[in-house]
Parts: C-alpha cells; structure tokens; sequence
C-alpha cells in the first residue's frame, strides 16, 4: 500500500486552477466551517496566526474529512520543523521568506528521505503513515509531498531563476512583504508592487512550475489566473470574520435612534463664530461652510450643524446611537465661548 496520493500536488501538476482561503483563526472549530465552504485548499497559517504543531494538526484533520485540501505555512523552513509537519501527516507545506537556489534546495532535501534527502525515518510512529499501517509508506511519500515555497522580497526575486530551478513544486508570491521591501510597506497594490508581481507569475508559470498568490483584489485574482498562476487564495478567514461581525454590530447599533440636541445663543457675530468652529476643526473632520451656515462631521459620528443670522447661531448637536451628548453639548459650546470672549456667551439648550 502507497502513501496517500495527493489531489492537490497532482491538479497543481496538471495546470488546474486550485482556488483557496486563509484560514489564520487558529480554531479546530472555526476551521471545520471554513471547510464546508467549498474551497479547493484551505491554508492552515503557522507563520503570522497563534499557531503551533498540535493546534495545525487539529486542523488540518477538520479540513482532511472535507472536500478542500489542507496546505500548512511553516513559521519557518527549519529541517526539522519540515520533519515534524511531515510525520504529522501534512502533505502539501508552504514555506516563507525564499531567498536563494541553495535555500531552495535544502527545503527539497527537507521534504525527502534519504539517499536523495534528510527526512527523518520516523515513520512507523507517525501519522503520515496511518502509524505503520502503510507499509510501502517510505518508498512513496516523497512524489506525494508538495513543497511550495514564498518569494516575497527583492533578494527572492533577483534568486528566482535559481529557486525555479531546483524541485519545488511552486513559488508563492507574497504582495505584503514584497511592498513593504521596495518600498511601499502597507501598499500591496502599489503599480510597481503590482507589476513585480505579475512578472513574477509569468516567469514561475513559463518554467512549469505552479504559480500562486494571496490577494484580495479582484482584479489581481483575474490578471493572475489569466496568466496561468494555479493556486490563488481570494480570502482569509479573519478578514471575512472581522468585517461580518462589525457590519453586524452597526445594522445592531442602527436600530437605537441618534442623539440630538438643539439651541441657539444670541449674538451679532453668529457668522463669524460659525466660521471660527468650523474652520477650527477642518484639520481633522469634514467641514463645510458659508457665512450663513456650516456643519462638522467626525469619524466618531459626533457632528454639529449651524445657521448664522444677523441675531442669533442656532446649533443642532448630534452624535451616535451610543454616543454622549451631554458631553458634546459642553465641547461645542467651550468652544464657541472661546471665540466670543468679547461678549457675555451663552447657549440655551432646549430641554
């Protein structure tokens, strides 16, 4: 009996487009829901999520009984990190920050067992091998193991030819840390990130070697996979998770009524004053204003609305559902009796 074959190894190998999700949670639980999505392979992140060993194994056993295929990212390309991830039963590994031909070279011996490699012989009390239950598991596990590896900043780049040229079964292009090495950190759609990229994708796909990438822009997935990359993950579990539950507390909060508040003060410079405020927080609010009327809108929801005629500045506060009115009443109005401290100023309030 051989070691498992890998579906996943074998589509890559074909030119099949394998479409995939991050999966950084690091739950067992959350991971099983992930993988009743229908996503071709789910990445299990041991580099940037709270991972470790045992916590990736819990989930890539959830993923195993779906119809998606685990990948793990090893925080590191350590020998006998690769091992343990190996002998866990984790057949498809990607491994961060690639940076040369030999580095790459060392992850292939990595991932095979001797003569040709350094795995360790381990086998008969690992899981890999359904513990020894596989008896020609030494013999076969090699072709089933899929070593992709991370290209993701200039030094990677300028050793790609050489990292192409050994056994890895991809190269990964990670657009963060490439944009944050020329220069861009935090701009992943950055042009020049954009078309380092690509020209990345072109040379991995022309060597046949699999190509792959982590984006969230549309546009990007599209121009990837027209070029041939064949594994593509379009989004991560966090990111998914973080945006649904903050929508879901805004449509929550949105029921609860704003909270208003309105009064006026008697003066000949309603004008000016309204000026003064609203030029006074334009730095960092959204103002407009005339002679006649202005408003200020926070980020925070907290926004002030004015009218200006020859007697009186009526004032409309107003914050959020959860907002303190009675505090941004005293802010505005400590505020306007600074600019009128020629006068006796004075806001009434309505009850």
């Amino acid at each position: 009996m051989p070691a498992p074959k890998n579906m996943f190894k074998a589509a890559l190998k074909a030119g099949q487009p394998q479409l995939g999700c991050w999966i950084g949670m690091a739950n067992a639980y959350a991971a099983e829901i992930a993988s009743t999505a229908g996503f071709d392979w789910l990445l299990v992140d041991g580099e940037h999520a709270p991972n470790d060993l045992r916590s990736i194994l819990d989930q890539v056993r959830v993923i195993e009984g779906s119809g998606s295929v685990p990948v793990a990212r090893l925080p590191v390309g350590e020998t006998w990190m690769i091992k343990q991830y190996l002998d866990a039963g984790v057949q498809n590994i990607l491994v961060p920050m690639v940076e040369s031909g030999e580095q790459a070279r060392d992850l292939v011996r990595a991932v095979q067992y001797p003569p040709h490699g350094v795995r360790g012989v381990g086998s008969a009390l690992a899981r890999a091998s359904n513990f020894a239950a596989i008896p020609d598991y030494l013999n076969t596990a090699d072709e089933q193991i899929c070593l992709l590896v991370q290209v993701e900043n200039r030094a990677g780049l300028d050793a790609l030819d050489d990292i192409l040229a050994t056994e890895v079964d991809g190269v990964f292009i990670g657009p963060s840390d490439l944009a944050a090495d020329i220069g861009h950190i935090g701009e992943a759609g950055h042009p020049d990130v954009t078309k380092a990229v690509l020209d990345a994708i072109r040379r991995i796909v022309a060597s046949g070697k699999a190509a792959g990438i982590l984006t969230l822009d549309p546009v990007l997935q599209r121009k990837c996979l027209n070029l041939g990359a064949t594994f593509v993950a379009t989004s991560i579990d966090v990111t998914l998770f973080a945006n649904a539950i903050r929508k879901a507390a805004d449509d929550a909060l949105a029921l609860l009524p704003n909270q208003t508040a309105s009064g006026f003060a008697q003066t000949g410079s309603a004008s000016k004053y309204l000026q003064q405020l609203c030029k006074h927080w334009s730095h960092k609010a959204e103002a407009s204003f005339d002679a006649h009327q202005g408003s200020v809108s926070f980020a925070d929801g907290y926004r002030v609305s004015m009218t200006a005629d020859d007697t009186h500045l009526n004032i409309q506060a107003e914050t959020g559902h959860r907002g303190d009115i009675t505090k941004w009443k005293d802010v505005i109005e400590s505020h306007l009796i600074r600019f009128a401290f020629r006068e006796d100023f004075k806001i009434k309030w309505a009850d």
